[in-house]
């Protein structure tokens, strides 16, 4: 009996296939434990990792998360599929001038699982004060190019702005509030206990990983 052949579509479409399974390997190999999900028939990828499990209080804990487009070139339309957290919806971001990235986390004290994020409470990461942000638009969609996380942020009438659907960011503490009569806070390094990262998609995707403090 002889073999089926190979056509040079079922080449590509297993090429692409190990290219993506490299490309998750890397990033396990490289970061330790990492959150894969998937969405748009399993073209759209939400892959997070972290660079520890654990670590010691006054150090960074890093967080990398990826928009990866295991398909061809698409377009995937803007959406507002946010989570629910600390009782209503929230987009999450990866700086305080991210809000055209498709993509962002909330770091939450304790040991937090899918079925009681709605109600947990995040820490505040960032720095309060006043930015100066880059012009944002009213994003429309992204055009993401295949196998990869580089794309092209559409927004209307304007000309498609080059993007890379990726981040690391680091963090060793939070800011409480020092004095409610003038909107003061103090930044306090993480003390000793159990944290959940959470990551979330515009397309209602989400991750999660957890970090001791010792």
């Amino acid at each position: 009996m002889s073999l089926p052949k190979l056509t040079r579509k079922k080449i590509i479409i297993i090429a692409g296939v190990i290219v993506a399974i490299v490309v998750i390997a890397g990033i396990s190999l490289f970061w330790g434990p990492f959150f894969l999900n998937e969405h748009n028939e399993n073209q759209l990828k939400l892959i997070s990792s972290e660079n520890a499990q654990s670590i010691v209080s006054g150090q960074d804990i890093t967080i990398s998360i990826e928009v990866y487009n295991g398909g061809s070139t698409s377009i995937f339309n803007a959406s507002n599929l946010w989570p629910i957290i600390d009782g209503g919806k929230h987009r999450l971001t990866v700086s305080p001038c991210s809000y055209d990235f498709p993509y962002g986390l909330a770091i939450i004290p304790g040991y937090v699982n899918d079925s009681s994020i709605a109600s947990s409470i995040p820490l505040n990461i960032w720095e309060l004060g006043i930015y100066t942000c880059p012009v944002e638009f009213l994003v429309s969609g992204y055009e993401i190019l295949g196998f990869s996380d580089q794309g092209y942020m559409l927004t209307a009438g304007n000309s498609p702005t080059p993007i890379t659907l990726s981040s690391t960011v680091s963090f060793s503490g939070y800011r409480v509030a020092s004095n409610p009569l003038n909107n003061s806070y103090n930044f306090i390094y993480f003390p000793v206990g159990q944290y959940t990262v959470f990551i979330a998609d515009e397309w209602g995707e989400t991750a999660l990983l957890h970090f001791t403090v010792t």
